[in-house]
């Protein structure tokens, strides 16, 4: 029955499956990171922040994921002469270290499909952020700031983390949807999980049973990301279920 699913199969799919828990562990931190920082500066008063800001959610929001990263592999390397461009996309010290780490045959592809990755998905989060911020009781903003909190203090105090807890459940939707959108790094010669069942399917003709499969697999990935998702969320919401009822420290 399964007489398709060759021990060389198994190996590439593995090896994509590995190469997808990658790149969405990387993009999920660089996102997030990047993420709240573009929020951050799209609520600051300064127009110097909030422009580029705003400008930076509304371009890569709304560039397909796909030719973003297409656009950072092909278009980019080719804005420079042949001799630079080997030297600084294809030939360095840098590229040969992401070589060694990553096994890639051409790592600088890995690093455009994270880089459109990261922005496409970042742009959602700052908007997923800002909206969470705009959950918060002004009154805590209000406290704190009579209490003789600074501006900093009182965003890293309150509007960061209550931002966060109030978005994350947005936030986690986006973020699995970026594990999905993984997948669109096999356009840039990624060997992610795609990419292998696509490879597959070419060596045995068995379209049906590797799309199934690999149906069944980014669901499995689906749900191992939402499990871990769910108890950052827990986490945390941990501390403030403990003061809604009162529960101190031991």
């Amino acid at each position: 029955m399964f007489d398709w699913l060759t021990a060389e199969a198994v190996e590439a799919l593995a090896k994509g499956v590995g190469f997808t828990l990658g790149l969405t562990l990387v993009t999920t931190v660089s996102s997030m990171v990047l993420g709240l920082a573009i929020g951050a500066a799209r609520m600051n008063s300064a127009r110097r922040f909030q422009i580029p800001a705003r400008s930076f959610i509304e371009v890569f929001r709304n560039v397909p994921a796909l030719i973003q990263i297409i656009f950072w592999a092909f278009a980019v390397p080719n804005l420079f002469s042949a001799s630079r461009r080997r030297t600084i996309f294809f030939d360095n010290p840098l590229i040969d270290l992401l070589g060694d780490l990553t096994t890639l045959a051409i790592p600088y592809y890995g690093a455009a499909a994270c880089l459109g990755l990261t922005l496409n998905s970042s742009a959602y989060i700052a908007e997923l952020f800002r909206a969470g911020v705009g959950t918060i009781p002004i009154e805590q903003l209000d406290a704190s700031r009579s209490l003789g909190a600074s501006r900093r203090v009182a965003f890293r105090s309150v509007v960061l983390p209550g931002g966060v807890r109030a978005a994350f459940p947005a936030i986690s939707t986006r973020l699995i949807h970026n594990m999905k959108n993984t997948a669109l790094a096999s356009f840039v010669a990624v060997p992610e999980l795609f990419h292998e069942i696509e490879g597959s399917i070419n060596a045995t003709f068995r379209a049906t049973e590797f799309l199934m499969l690999g149906a069944v697999l980014y669901l499995g990935l689906s749900a191992l990301m939402s499990l871990v998702l769910d108890r950052a969320d827990a986490t945390l919401h941990r501390g403030q279920r403990s003061r809604r009822y009162g529960v101190g420290h031991v």
